[in-house]
Formats: structure tokens, C-alpha cells, sequence
């Protein structure tokens, strides 16, 4: 049998998330920071995301599910609680520095883990695993702590993202074993595109998100 090339490794799809990961956060602090209106922002990722993908279907580089209403009607939770996610980590970061946000992030995995095992009939960790997972977590509330920047309004949205969060890894996972696709490139059109339409008549009806665009227009 053939090896696999290396973008088809365990290694380079974890890494490379690592790394899209991490300049995503990134990426949206700095632009939450130069302009105040995270919904525009997200919407105009998750838009540019599907509308990049379609365009690469239509050239026949890619193959993508089209967009048909009994796919989304069972693809709409997920695209929500898609949506609520990234929204909460936008205001997240809007009102927390990077390193808090952080610290929420990997403390994560040790609810997932016991999530996927409760609902999904997966493994649980090994002890090593546990481990690594608690000082995680030690390492959480001793941050939370000593943190010098805490806001309370912060903490806040950093908590309701982490619920929606773990929501989100086992429904999303749920709806993969369940709801069949004929490409992963489908799921990324479909979570992308549903989930930024409501985004149009949040930002739309946002005042301050209005005048922070026209400032930055006229800067």
C-alpha cells in the first residue's frame, strides 16, 4: 500500500488547524480592536468563506453539496449554534485580552472528553491524558486568579462561549455521523452560509456597529 502524502496525515491536520487556529484569534482581536462591530466582521468572514468555496466548486477544483432545503433545514442547528459560537468569541475577544480567551480554550478538551464518552459512547482519556487535562484546568483558575486586566463583562462572554463551545464539538459531531454529505467541503458551505444570514440584520440594526463603519470609512 502507498504511504499517504503528508497533507494527508494525522500530523499536518493537526497542525495546520494549530496554526489556523491561532491566527484566527489573532487575526479577529487585532480586527475587533481597529473596528468596533464584530458583526460585520463575522459576517464577513463566514460570507467571504462560502462564496470562496462556491467559487472553487463552479471551476470544478472542488466538489460541494448544493444547497438544497432538506439539507439545510437539518444543517440550520448546527449552522446557529455555529454562529453563536464564533459571535461569542468575537465579543470574547472584544472585551478580554488574547490570553484569557486562551486559557478558557484549552481548558475545554476535559469537558468534550467526558461529553463525547456520556453522549457518543467514545473512550474516555487514559490516566496520562487525565493529567494533562486537570493542570489544564489548574492552570485556568489560577490564571482567572491573577489576572491584572479582569472584566467582568469579559469573563462573561468568555463563560457563554464556553458552554456553546462544548455544544457545539458533540452536536457537531452528531450531525456529521448523521446527516449524510457527499463532500466535507458541503458542511463548510452550509455552516458557513446559514449561519452568516442573520448576521445581516444583526450588524444592520446595531447602531454602534453602523457608526463604527463610517469611521472607519472616513479615517
Amino acid at each position: 500500500m502507498e504511504p499517504k502524502p503528508f497533507y494527508a496525515t494525522t500530523p499536518f491536520a493537526v497542525g495546520g488547524y494549530m496554526l489556523c487556529s491561532a491566527t484566527l484569534l489573532i487575526a479577529n482581536k487585532y480586527a475587533v480592536y481597529k473596528v468596533a462591530a464584530p458583526s460585520f466582521i463575522l459576517f464577513s468572514q463566514l460570507m467571504g468563506t462560502a462564496i470562496v468555496v462556491k467559487a472553487f466548486a463552479a471551476m470544478g477544483k472542488i466538489d460541494c453539496d448544493a444547497l438544497e432545503m432538506t439539507k439545510a433545514k437539518k444543517f440550520l442547528p448546527v449552522a446557529l449554534i455555529f454562529l453563536s459560537t464564533i459571535f461569542a468569541n468575537m465579543k470574547s475577544l472584544q472585551y478580554a485580552n488574547v490570553e484569557t480567551f486562551m486559557v478558557f480554550r484549552f481548558s475545554t478538551p476535559l469537558v468534550v472528553s467526558i461529553a463525547d464518552y456520556m453522549f457518543l459512547g467514545r473512550k474516555l482519556p487514559n490516566a496520562r491524558s487525565w493529567m494533562c487535562l486537570f493542570a489544564l484546568l489548574v492552570g485556568a483558575f489560577g490564571y482567572a486568579q491573577t489576572d491584572s486586566s479582569f472584566q467582568v463583562k469579559g469573563y462573561t462572554f468568555c463563560a457563554i462561549w464556553y458552554v456553546i463551545f462544548c455544544i457545539d464539538q458533540i452536536y457537531l459531531k452528531h450531525v456529521i455521523n448523521t446527516v449524510k454529505m457527499d463532500s466535507t467541503w458541503g458542511r463548510v458551505f452550509y455552516s458557513n452560509f446559514l449561519a452568516s444570514v442573520p448576521l445581516v440584520f444583526t450588524f444592520i440594526n446595531d447602531a454602534d456597529e453602523i457608526q463604527a463603519l463610517k469611521d472607519m470609512s472616513t479615517s
